[in-house]
């Protein structure tokens, strides 16, 4: 299963607001894209020091999330999401079309991606 930013975060930040309802032990596989590391500096860039937002491929690793390299294809295919969904932003679309090259379901509480027929979607809460 690709693992979405939101989902990274729970596992990386205790203090996270979905935190207590991911359970990597329930996602079987759990993969997520470079592109997720990258997303995760950006958005923690005001809240954690540089030690730990450097390091965050290595906290993925420990936790048993597989990094998936970006391919053209994974670029291509989001770029196709994204062109047909206006809503979508770029690191969504990036996110997307690797699971969708991948035929990953995706773990997210995005509340845009149910509404993407392409991909299969689930919320982590819903995971049992």
């Amino acid at each position: 299963m690709y693992v979405d930013t939101d989902v990274v975060l729970a596992v990386l930040k205790a203090d996270d607001w979905l935190s207590s309802a991911v359970d990597l032990e329930k996602i079987p596989d759990p993969k997520t894209s470079v592109a997720t590391c990258i997303e995760v500096q950006y958005a923690m860039q005001d809240e954690w020091d540089r030690e730990r937002r450097t390091t965050v491929h290595e906290q993925l690793a420990d936790e048993g999330v597989q990094l998936v390299p970006l391919r053209f294809e994974h670029i291509d295919a989001g770029s196709t999401l994204q062109r047909a969904y206006e809503r979508l932003n770029l690191f969504d679309a990036v996110h997307l079309g690797v699971a969708t090259v991948l035929d990953e379901t995706v773990v997210s509480t995005d509340t845009l991606y149910p509404e993407i027929q392409e991909i299969e979607h689930i919320d982590p809460r819903d995971l049992e």
